[in-house]
């Protein structure tokens, strides 16, 4: 019977049976309580996840993963309102995590006493089917709901797109940000930390953006100490109309470190689209700057941003529009710090685009090859069964800049190895695989006579190239694709 009533009931919590076996059935508080005890053979309960009064969540075995499942589960976490909601507001928000900035994400400490850390709170959710890691091309391992990932299933490639181009959306604005609190010298200049470099740390939380700063509001002033500085922080969040779900994790964070002793005063600024009423009115009223692209640089940068995003999605399916890069680029060279994320991001793009025009196989973006001892990423891949093995290396960096001489010696070493790998577990023996290299910039000479070794110490294994300089210009001003080149030559060429 108790089945029955559960599936009939949907999915819920052990005390939402028992209070409905209670007031249905007219069952006293302990019988109520022992028969849910007791369960029965379809009844299943959730590993891992206790809530309030050690509530378990049940469900009927004929529910498991359908839409009510999911919707009931989600209910039940955000009803609790407590680590798990904020780890699942903050992953909802934001459809795939990478699993560094989950750390900053999901609003748990790295290390605390008296609290869940954030990789325990990870562990304990993924055992309980609720998140899930996953490695997606060009991001590596990711963190996103176990709905999430089923309904993408079968198209991991679309979620890693719509990500990378959000991702690439917020490293940029990050880089504006921390141009914009130096130039007004909020921060200790060289000492301002992102996400991107390394996950910088305030207290015992990740966030995507610390500096020190000795503005008189923040220091602390110490008796024969001298003066404490104080910080900025800020996380970052590209959606529109972040829900109070959504902007919990940050809450908490700002809760917590204010709580904690010897940190110094600290300036808290979160950044998004938009926000509802309910999570602005709780932000402001925790002390917070609810930040917005537009409010900190404009209407059209923060159109501009929005465009950047649809237009990395777009381009990550074949759809290049180089008057729209364009566009962009002079949008954004008002943004100090916003073009050199821009240049390394839509170059791959435009490589890729220039390898499709004369390709005969399909053209993919951000391959990961799996090699004997790692994994390698491949920015554009050329795969023509029989024909062509074609792996570019892409280096988008400035005109008449040299690309860094370590860079170019790991793609010799480890990622040509990896992806040789990869190639022959596909069987690929003849004709010989191409290895290349494009910039925008220039080899040093350093480079290049390495480059020379390795091409001839493998010349019966594998092709190696670099395409620079006016190579790559007469390689793009042969398509006779007029937008094209003057996209390469207006930003990328010399």
């Amino acid at each position: 019977m108790l089945a029955d009533i559960l599936k009939t009931l949907g999915p819920c919590l052990s005390t939402d049976l028992t209070d409905y076996l209670v007031n249905q059935y007219g069952l006293s508080q302990q019988a109520a309580r022992q028969r849910v005890s007791r369960g029965g053979v379809r009844i299943k309960r959730l590993a891992h996840l206790t809530f309030g009064r050690r509530a378990k969540f049940l469900y009927h075995e004929d529910d498991f993963a359908s839409p009510r499942y999911w919707q009931n589960l989600y209910d039940a976490i955000f009803k609790a309102n407590g680590p798990y909601a904020r780890a699942l507001g903050a992953v909802q928000a934001r459809g795939a995590v990478p699993l560094e900035h989950f750390k900053g994400a999901c609003g748990a400490p790295i290390a605390q006493k008296k609290q869940i850390s954030a990789k325990t709170l990870l562990d304990r959710m993924v055992s309980a089917n609720v998140l899930v890691e996953e490695v997606l091309p060009g991001l590596g391992l990711c963190v996103m709901t176990k709905e999430t990932y089923e309904r993408y299933q079968n198209q991991l490639d679309k979620l890693a797109a719509a990500t990378r181009s959000r991702l690439i959306a917020e490293s940029i604005l990050l880089d504006s940000v921390r141009e914009w609190l130096r130039r007004l010298a909020m921060v200790s200049y060289n000492s301002v930390r992102t996400r991107e470099s390394e996950m910088s740390r305030v207290g015992t939380f990740n966030w995507d953006l610390t500096a020190p700063s000795y503005l008189t509001s923040v220091i602390t002033r110490q008796k024969d100490e001298g003066i404490k500085p104080g910080y900025v922080v800020c996380d970052i969040l590209l959606i529109d109309h972040a829900k109070l779900k959504h902007v919990e994790p940050f809450l908490n964070k700002v809760r917590s470190l204010n709580a904690l002793k010897n940190i110094g005063r600290t300036m808290f600024i979160l950044i998004a689209h938009s926000y509802d009423t309910e999570a602005f009115r709780a932000l402001r009223s925790a002390g917070i700057i609810p930040a917005t692209p537009k409010s900190l640089f404009g209407e059209d940068i923060a159109t501009g941003f929005r465009e950047l995003i649809q237009t990395l999605k777009q381009a990550a399916k074949g759809v290049i529009d180089p008057v729209k890069f364009d566009q962009l680029f002079s949008t954004f060279g008002k943004l100090e710090g916003a073009v050199g994320n821009m240049r390394g991001a839509f170059f791959e793009l435009l490589v890729a685009e220039v390898v499709r025009k004369t390709a005969a196989g399909q053209v993919k973006l951000n391959k990961i090859c799996k090699g004997a001892d790692g994994d390698a990423e491949v920015d554009v891949y050329h795969l023509n069964e029989g024909i062509t093995a074609q792996m570019i290396e892409c280096k988008g960096v400035a005109p008449d800049t040299f690309v860094d001489d370590e860079a170019v010696g790991l793609w010799l070493t480890t990622r040509i190895t990896r992806v040789r790998h990869h190639l022959q577990s596909l069987g690929w023996s003849d004709p010989l695989p191409r290895f290349e290299l494009w910039t925008s910039g220039a080899l040093s000479t350093q480079a290049h006579e390495r480059v020379e070794k390795t091409r001839l110490a493998n010349a019966k294994k594998f092709e190696l190239f670099v395409v620079e300089g006016e190579a790559l210009r007469a390689l793009v001003k042969g398509l006779n694709d007029k937008a094209l080149f003057n996209t390469f030559e207006q930003h990328f060429l010399p």
